[in-house]
């Protein structure tokens, strides 16, 4: 594990019995992936980026999702208190890498998020990458689970080499419950 200014990386984050459960639930053929055109913010200019496929497991405080029930253990293991959202999202193979915009995870939420962590959770290795607002690229490698303060600004940039990248998103409150 590697630690610096409240970013984390762990490397082989779950047992390899339940990643590769996650892994082949979110690779499946059927899997239900939606169309998005913008990456991040609804005004970016459809034109200039790629969009992207998402899938959305916890939102407006509950699941929204089937496959919610797979990410408890998951949850307990990152000490989650109150979960505002799980995404998984899909970028496709780019001849160039697109850089999105920089944002935070909470553009949209009117509260105080200085508390708060997003995660992170690579799902397939792939020449991507997720770079902070300090300049730190974090390589997009299975089975890695990125953590940080919700406030960092970041960017995801897609995959040359893949022919997909992957990964699945969590805003949360960490701590433990007494």
């Amino acid at each position: 594990m590697i630690e610096n200014n409240g970013v984390s990386i762990i490397d082989d984050f779950l047992e390899s019995e339940y990643f590769e459960m996650l892994e082949h639930q979110i690779s499946h053929p059927k899997f239900p992936w939606y169309w998005r055109s913008t990456v991040v913010y609804e005004d970016e200019d459809p034109k200039t980026g790629p969009g992207v496929c998402d899938h959305a497991v916890w939102q407006e405080n509950s699941p929204c999702s089937d496959s919610y029930s797979h990410y408890l253990r998951m949850l307990k293991q990152m000490e989650v208190v109150v979960l505002l959202r799980i995404i998984a999202n899909l970028n496709w193979r780019l001849p160039v890498a697109y850089e999105s915009p920089w944002h935070t995870d909470n553009s949209s939420m009117a509260f105080d998020d200085s508390q708060w962590t997003t995660s992170i959770y690579y799902i397939n290795t792939n020449n991507g990458y997720t770079e902070l607002e300090d300049g730190t690229k974090v390589e997009s490698v299975k089975n890695r689970l990125l953590s940080f303060p919700m406030p960092m600004k970041h960017r995801g940039v897609t995959q040359t080499d893949e022919q997909r990248r992957l990964l699945v998103n969590f805003c949360y409150l960490k701590g433990t419950l007494v």
